[in-house]
């Protein structure tokens, strides 16, 4: 290792351990997160899992949870609403069983580990010191400063890369992205079109853990939750997603347009992991995890994390193509709307063409002239 390489090594491992200790400093408020939202969840699945996803409910548990401050969330009637699966609710109890401060800062810590390990899993057997350009990215810092879930998402998909030999296994830690299954909708086709029927089965029974004490609370809530997840896609949200644009066209033709492109985008994805079937594996799934948030209908900067998995998973990002996803993470993360879903889809546009079109050739073998 060069004198440059081992100087970058350390700022990027100094901005790792950054990230682990901002979310302990006072100055931290995890109110201005979306962490209330989850703590409204698991407030809600405990004392009243029959009006979980009425909004009207939620806000007064909300201001309980805030302290009476007010989250202004525009077009969501003026509060941060819990519109995730009823099962992150779950997730959240114990965190929030520590209150709202104390719980917030543990979720981020949580939220941070699980992306660490995520990362650890997927670059294996390569060095450990290859994660560091993916946690060390603006992504990251955005899922932190936003209490997200994306690194539990991740580290189902590292956790099944990893256990792959292992189909049923791997199916199983491939439920963990359950937690936002709108981010692996190719993912998901993928396994079905390559017949995986061990993996399918234990990604199924996953599902069927989650779902089975969220229906005893409440067996409406898949139903509750479908008729108010619409609302978390709107005109002035901060979307990096291709679906989005469908939300730009007058409202009698979004749902249409938005279903419509999420086709084209799952089929885009798929069609570019099949180009690279014939070289290693780990190409196609990189294409595949990345092109998961583009053909998400609902998926936000922060989301951009999986993009940082994608290309740890692939091994062969640049310094370039780190540049372009911090920067177009951070441009997304302050541009409003429609800049940020511009923004976002030139990002995805660059890196997929990478992968799938400009990539980089083998370096040649030599030959010993001796």
């Amino acid at each position: 290792m060069s004198r440059w390489q081992w100087r970058g090594s350390v700022a990027l491992l100094a901005v790792c351990l950054a990230f682990f200790i901002y979310p302990l400093l006072p100055n931290d408020d995890v109110i201005n997160s979306d962490w209330p939202a989850f703590a409204t969840g698991a407030q809600l699945i405990v004392s009243n899992p029959q009006q979980m996803y009425d909004l009207h409910v939620q806000q007064r548990y909300e201001e309980l949870v805030t302290g009476g401050r007010v989250l202004v969330t525009p077009g969501i009637e003026g509060i941060l609403p819990f519109l995730a699966p009823a099962w992150v609710a779950l997730l959240a109890v114990p965190f929030e069983a520590f209150g709202t401060d104390l719980g917030g800062r543990l979720w981020i810590l949580f939220g941070l580990l699980s992306l660490l390990a995520a990362l650890y899993l997927a670059v294996r057997p390569r060095p450990a010191a290859t994660i560091l350009p993916a946690f060390a990215s603006v992504p990251t810092a955005l899922m932190m400063l936003n209490a997200q879930l994306d690194g539990i998402v991740a580290l189902g998909v590292g956790a099944g890369l990893a256990l792959w030999p292992r189909r049923y296994l791997a199916g199983l830690a491939l439920g963990l992205t359950l937690m936002k299954p709108q981010l692996v909708l190719p993912l998901g086709i993928a396994v079905i079109a390559a017949r995986e029927w061990k993996v399918l089965a234990g990604w199924a029974t996953a599902g069927v853990v989650l779902l089975a004490p969220t229906m005893l609370l409440n067996a409406r809530w898949p139903l509750d939750w479908l008729g108010q997840v619409r609302g978390t896609v709107a005109p002035i949200s901060r979307e990096i997603d291709l679906p989005h644009l469908g939300v730009l066209l007058p409202a009698s033709y979004q749902s249409l347009a938005v279903a419509l492109l999420t086709v084209i985008a799952v089929v885009l994805v798929l069609f570019l992991a099949w180009r690279l079937r014939g070289q290693a594996m780990r190409p196609s799934i990189a294409v595949l995890v990345i092109g998961g948030v583009l053909a998400s209908p609902h998926a936000l900067p922060a989301d951009l994390v999986l993009v940082g998995l994608g290309l740890a998973i692939w091994g062969q990002a640049t310094w370039l193509e780190w540049l372009v996803l911090s920067a177009g993470a951070l441009i997304a993360a302050l541009t409003p709307a429609p800049v940020t879903t511009l923004v976002g889809l030139m990002t995805f546009a660059w890196l997929l063409a990478r992968l799938s079109v400009w990539r980089r050739s083998p370096a040649p073998a030599r030959v010993s002239t001796r």
